[in-house]
């Protein structure tokens, strides 16, 4: 079978993920065949970049290694998140407050110092995502830059899915690895249909996901 939720845009099908039938072992298969190759396409989008070479040979480095990486991962992950939330703050304006925003804010900086996060904030962007899964209607409202709004869009989306990855691994919560899966199936679909320009960020998010996956599944089945 095929794992079929990043290849369907979510934010205009909302019923994806209702009703879904239950495939075992079959599923798990396809799910983790989907994100490695959706992995391997980032890295050969990557690896024609010459001043990524770097990056991508870091990334490269995780994946391989993927089981045993986690922390490294989400450090390298967190680095070049702030260097690319610093630059499109200094670049772009916000237009007006936003509570979505101001949270995503407030809980990259929490992340950024290894604060708690707070678990209300968390949850109300839960809701928000699960609702319309995407803040891009919010983000468009937010910012006058419309030259970098597709990249201002994606970043916040890939802070989220660091936010929610963190606060997954604090909390051992199944519906907030159910949102960086949903999180990461839209962001997944982008990629594929040439939406995606922070590639090394979503390779990055995505060796995460698998990583966290793996843990859990050795946790539960002992493999």
């Amino acid at each position: 079978m095929n794992y079929k939720y990043s290849t369907i845009n979510p934010t205009e099908n909302k019923e994806l993920y209702m009703y879904s039938g239950y495939y075992g072992i079959e599923f798990i298969q396809a799910y983790k065949h989907s994100r490695n190759e959706a992995i391997k396409k980032c890295l050969e989008k990557l690896q024609k970049i010459k001043d990524k070479k770097e990056i991508t040979d870091k990334i490269l480095k995780f994946f391989v290694n993927n089981k045993h990486e986690k922390e490294e991962t989400m450090q390298f992950f967190l680095n070049l998140l702030k260097n690319k939330f610093n630059l499109f703050q200094k670049d772009s304006t916000k237009s007006e407050l936003n509570k979505t925003i101001n949270d995503l804010d407030y809980l990259f900086n929490k992340a950024v110092n290894n604060k708690i996060l707070e678990k209300s904030r968390i949850d109300n962007l839960v809701k928000k995502f699960e609702i319309k899964k995407s803040f891009t209607t919010e983000i468009k409202k937010s910012f006058l830059n419309t030259i970098l709004h597709n990249d201002i869009d994606e970043t916040y989306h890939l802070l989220f899915s660091f936010i929610i990855s963190k606060h997954f691994i604090s909390s051992n919560l199944f519906k907030y690895l159910s949102v960086l899966l949903k999180l990461n199936d839209l962001l997944i679909y982008r990629f594929y249909n040439g939406k995606c320009i922070n590639t090394d960020l979503l390779s990055c998010s995505i060796v995460l996901e698998l990583n966290i996956f793996y843990e859990l599944e050795e946790a539960t089945l002992g493999n």
